[in-house]
């Protein structure tokens, strides 16, 4: 089989490098480019970040293009608690990438990418949703021509990650999040509800024998968030966020899907960024997106486990 065409969106904290390990390690994809934003990490650490990961990897010439460097509406948020202030647990500096990011900024070169082969690309964004809504506003009839659009986001029916209701990449831009879902595109909404039944164990990191110098660099990177996961009383582990994202791109059978009508909460002071379903069974709201609502979370860790650290 041909394999697919994507383009990742991230903001390459420790989630994100999984998750390109993972894309680039599946041979059903092809990584036609990459897009950076702030996130977990200002836009340009992000950005050396994935050059780093792309060396790493030794990745063949990726385009990676550097996007918006602040939320539409307010200040920036980072998760330096959870990803350490470089976004790879201390271990940025350990590898300077060699690679440089293309001319053209993110929403351009997604633009272009788009017009190049309509209908054929499918986004993967794992990052806050600021260079995707930037995209829409510029020229929305061409971002409607992508294949697909995953989205690693939102808390449907579990609690936030950073605040009580709401999920991080929605909550550090609302705004965006709510432009891109009210946009008529193809949405794979996998939010809170899934990813953070996806954990990566200590002990399922420790009991992998393997050669490659991937193992250690992920033992690196996600040592401190595994400590945070145990300072919450939880057995020492890292979510596996934004890799699940690539993985149900990867095979759809690891969810459970229910089509849902989303909006995302924009001007509430302890709600901002929530994802709010209408599941009223009366409701006349046409759903916009499909939510991931079950996983196959063992079958998906065996998948990672497999492609990135063996």
């Amino acid at each position: 089989m041909k394999p697919r065409p994507v383009i990742l969106d991230v903001d390459t904290g420790v989630d994100d490098a999984l998750a390109l390990m993972l894309a680039f390690r599946s041979p059903e994809l092809d990584v036609r480019g990459i897009l950076t934003v702030s996130g977990n990490v200002h836009v340009s650490q992000a950005t050396a970040n994935t050059l780093a990961i792309l060396d790493l990897l030794d990745a063949p010439p990726i385009p990676v293009a550097a996007g918006a460097a602040a939320p539409l509406a307010r200040p920036g948020i980072t998760a330096g608690d959870v990803h350490g202030s470089d976004g790879l647990g201390g271990a940025a500096g350990c590898f300077p990438p060699s690679r440089r990011t293309v001319a053209v900024d993110a929403v351009g070169f997604l633009l272009d990418a788009i017009g190049r082969q309509p209908e054929e690309l499918t986004l993967i964004a794992t990052a806050p949703l600021t260079n995707l809504a930037l995209a829409i506003e510029r020229d929305a009839p061409t971002v409607r021509k992508l294949r697909a659009l995953f989205v690693m986001g939102g808390a449907v029916r579990v609690p936030g990650n950073l605040g009580p209701v709401s999920e991080f990449n929605f909550a550090v831009d609302p705004e965006a999040a709510a432009i891109v879902l009210g946009a008529g595109l193809p949405v794979t909404l996998i939010p809170l509800d899934v990813t953070e039944r996806v954990v990566l164990t200590r002990a399922r990191l420790d009991g992998v024998k393997s050669v490659r110098r991937l193992h250690p660099f992920v033992e690196e990177i996600v040592a401190g968030a595994m400590g945070l996961h145990r300072s919450c009383g939880e057995p020492a582990g890292v979510v596996l966020h934004d890799p699940l994202a690539v993985g149900v791109v990867l095979d759809p059978s690891l969810v459970r899907r229910e089509p849902m009508a989303l909006a995302v909460e924009t001007r509430g002071v302890l709600t901002a960024g929530m994802a709010v379903a209408d599941l009223r069974r009366r409701s006349r709201t046409a759903p916009n997106a499909d939510v991931c609502v079950e996983v196959a979370a063992e079958r998906f860790l065996d998948l990672f486990t497999e492609r990135v650290l063996r």
